[in-house]
Parts: structure tokens; C-alpha cells; sequence
């Protein structure tokens, strides 16, 4: 699918409400699947990574009812879980088959994952292996545990693994193995990551320890199992991650006023707010809410640990970066090239399109800024998303920055975490925007 943009005086103003938050759903739904009884999920997210999450959870033996806005999920619990009856195809969802891989661990029988073309390239050898040192029994194709995956359940032991990088993915698969062993598990991270599964065993009784490091700021959780979770009720927040793609937009132009509402500020995903203000943005955050006033963006220095807390917002960041003034430089953030796409290199892509002048470093970019609203209205360029949803949804939002004509091919993919994302763009801002040759209603 083709999506072309068109923009000659940029603006963007109004109130979003943001999609229900991803990472979130994920985890909501493995965790009701592991609690014997029936969960209550209010404001599931409808992105098609979290519905093949919700087929791996039927397929596990839960089954799953809509009422309005409340999804129930009703599981036999750990015990009752049962050996899937064919393969586990998780679509373009990363973390959806990482965390998937964690829970197989607690199946009796064989657990087979696989994927859509995009996912099958990226390694899943860094959630294999720290599963292994645990005892697990998994198996990946290639050197670096490509998909297909095969699990077979049971075997763990207590033990700590080490994380080379910060990852709520690789720690939230070893959480969940951690409930089926028998004494305690530490995953030990360099620094904190998205604490999500935290946040949600902390509903459901399971215990768990944490402690910092003060010499060096690593971050260990503890889980003694076995235990099992009970069922539980939650509502899920807005996804800073989706929000983010308009508060930039927002930031970038004079006069543009933007509020967001009913969102999850949690300090582990807030850090493109940091970042943003750092390079001058206007924002007032409330609770559950962010407002942003447009204006003028400075260049700025983008590394070390605050990486893990926008590591998804990085395209998105570098269109905040081409529009600024001066050079933004985005270091230690070499996880973008496991991503849907090397996303260090599709990032700068996208930004070349535009004219914009980057360097592609081992960990990271180096932007000049410079681009101003509605600068380049008299141009037309083309952008390939490489069904990086990402990719996609940053591209469209500098084409509405820049000004003139923007097309970008593979547009499909934004359904996978933003179904709604071109009717939010095309609701918010001046921009016409037209899909596959018709025009958003």
C-alpha cells in the first residue's frame, strides 16, 4: 500500500487520544493467560501484533470474549496449559513471539514459532540464549536462532542471567519461564528497562525483588518460584510510542498546539519527552496528559542511559532532529539494527529523501538540522518504507513538516501497532493525504 502525503502550509492542532499501549497488551494478555481464572483487559489495543498475541494465547488453551471495550480472557492457568495443535505464527510481532518463547518454556509438549518475512530475519538467539542457561530445551535456525523456533517445555532451574543490553523483551520471556521454576531467577540488566511485566505481577500476587547496583546503576529483578499468578483487572493506558509521532509534529511548528490525553508517562517510556524538551520543546505534562506548543528545536547530544526509554522513538526523533537547528547526534543505540528493519540505516534512508544531510554510525546517527515547515513545498520525493511501521509513520510525519509531495510504499504495516495512525494525521493536520490512490475520508 502507497500513501502520499501532501503538504503546503504545515499545521497541526487538537486533542489525540492515543491507541491503547502495545507493549502493554502484550504482556496483559500472556500474564491472564498464566493466571487460572478469568482476567479482565479494559482498552486492549487492536494493532495486528497484539491480535497474533491473543491467537498464540487461544492456541496455549485460554479463550478470549469482547465485551464493549473489556476483553475477558479465561485460562486454565500454568497447570492447564496445553501443547499448541499447530504453529505459533506471530506475524510481524517481535514481541510477541520473544515473550511467547519465555511462556513455551512452562508447556508441556513442543511449542513451534514462526513469522512473517520481516520477523523471520531478525535473531532470536539473544532471547534463546539466556533462556538456555536456564535449562531450556529451544531450537533456531541458523546461527543466530532465526525462526522457525521450537520449544520444548520444562527442565528449568533457578539461577541470574546477565543481560548484555537493556531489554524489557528478553526480561519479560525469562520473568514468565521464572514462574515455572523451582527457587528464585535475577535477571541482572545493565539499567532499568520498561518495567511492564513488573507493573502487572505486581496485580496478580506474584512477588518479586528488585535492587540497583549503586556502582554501576545495573538493575535485578527476582522471581522465586514456582508461583502462579492470580486473575486480575486493568485498564490499559494510551501508548506514549504512538503519541510520540504527533508531539513531535506538534513541536516542530510555530503555533501548533497539541494535547494528549489518558496516556502512560511511566519514567521508562517517557524519555523522548526529556529529550524533546532538551532540545527546547514547549511541553506541560499532567497526569495522564502531555500538551505541546510549537516552536523552534535545538540540535542535542542523544546517548547513554536514557537510550532504553526511547529507543522505539529514535525515527521519530530524528525527524525532530531534521527539523531543528544544528546537529543531533544519537549514540549506544546499536539495538536499532535488530529491529524491524537496521533501523540505524532505514532511519537515515528515510531523512536522505528529504535532502537532510546524515551520517550512519556503528550505534547510531549524526543529523543536520535545518529543514524548515513547508521548506521543501515545491518538491516530491519518495520514501520506501521497508514495511518498517516506524519507518512509515515518521516518514509521513516529516512530510507534512517539509512540505510538498511525499509517497511511501508499504504503508500496511503501520496496522501492526497503529491502525488509526493516517486518520489521526489526516484529523490533526493540514496535510491531504490519500491511500492507494483515494483520498482519507
Amino acid at each position: 500500500m502507497r500513501a502520499q502525503i501532501t503538504s503546503t502550509e504545515p499545521f497541526l492542532s487538537g486533542d489525540l487520544q492515543p491507541p491503547p499501549d502495545k507493549s502493554i497488551s502484550h504482556r496483559g494478555l500472556l500474564l491472564a493467560l498464566l493466571a487460572e481464572g478469568t482476567s479482565r483487559l479494559d482498552n486492549l489495543s487492536s494493532a495486528l501484533d497484539v491480535a497474533a498475541t491473543g491467537s498464540m494465547v487461544e492456541l496455549f488453551g485460554a479463550s478470549l470474549e469482547t465485551e464493549g471495550s473489556v476483553t475477558l480472557v479465561e485460562s486454565p492457568g500454568i497447570a492447564g496449559l496445553r501443547e499448541p495443535d499447530g504453529v505459533l505464527d506471530l506475524g510481524n510481532s517481535g514481541t510477541g513471539v520473544r515473550l511467547g518463547i519465555g511462556v513455551a518454556t512452562l508447556v508441556h509438549g513442543v511449542s513451534v514459532f514462526t513469522g512473517d518475512d520481516s520477523l523471520r530475519r531478525r535473531p532470536m538467539g539473544r532471547v534463546i540464549s539466556p533462556l538456555q542457561e536456564l535449562g531450556a530445551s529451544i531450537w533456531g535456525r541458523g546461527g543466530d536462532g532465526m525462526l522457525p523456533v521450537a520449544v520444548r517445555g520444562g527442565g528449568l532451574r533457578s539461577g541470574v542471567v546477565h543481560l548484555r543490553v537493556a531489554s524489557a523483551q528478553l526480561k519479560s520471556a525469562l520473568l514468565f519461564a521464572a514462574l515455572g521454576v523451582d527457587g528464585p531467577v535475577s535477571i541482572v540488566e545493565p539499567t532499568l528497562s520498561r518495567p511492564h511485566t513488573e507493573e502487572l505481577f505486581a496485580l496478580t500476587e506474584v512477588g518479586f525483588d528488585e535492587d540497583v547496583e549503586e556502582q554501576d546503576g545495573s538493575h535485578r529483578v527476582t522471581v522465586s518460584g514456582p508461583t502462579r499468578p492470580s486473575p486480575f483487572s486493568f485498564r490499559i493506558p494510551g501508548d506514549p510510542s504512538a503519541a510520540a509521532f504527533f508531539v513531535v509534529a506538534a513541536s516542530c511548528v510555530p503555533g501548533a498546539v497539541l494535547t494528549v490525553e489518558d496516556l502512560y508517562l511511566g519514567p521508562t517510556r517517557a524519555g523522548f519527552l526529556e529529550i524533546l524538551a532538551q532540545m527546547g520543546a514547549d511541553l506541560v505534562l499532567g497526569d495522564g496528559q502531555v500538551t505541546v506548543q510549537g516552536g523552534s528545536l535545538e540540535g542535542s547530544e542523544i546517548g547513554g542511559r536514557i537510550i532504553p526509554s526511547l529507543i522505539d522513538e529514535i525515527p521519530i526523533l530524528s525527524v525532530a532532529a531534521a527539523m531543528a537547528d544544528g546537529v543531533t547526534t544519537i549514540r549506544d543505540a546499536s539495538e536499532l539494527r535488530v529491529k524491524e528493519t537496521n533501523r540505524i540505516e532505514t532511519t537515515a534512508g528515510f531523512l536522505r529523501a528529504f535532502g537532510v544531510e546524515v551520517m550512519t554510525l556503528p550505534d547510531g546517527l549524526v543529523i543536520h538540522g535545518g529543514l524548515r515547515p513547508g521548506s521543501l513545498r515545491g518538491n516530491r520525493r519518495r520514501v520506501m518504507a521497508n514495511l518498517d511501521h516506524r519507518i512509515a509513520m515518521s516518514a509521513a510525519v516529516l512530510g507534512l513538516l517539509a512540505g510538498g509531495v511525499t509517497e511511501i510504499d508499504g504503508v500496511e504495516t503501520v496496522a501492526t501497532s497503529y491502525p488509526a495512525f493516517f486518520s489521526d494525521l489526516d484529523r490533526l493536520s493540514s496535510a491531504t493525504i490519500h491511500l492507494d490512490g483515494a483520498a482519507k475520508p
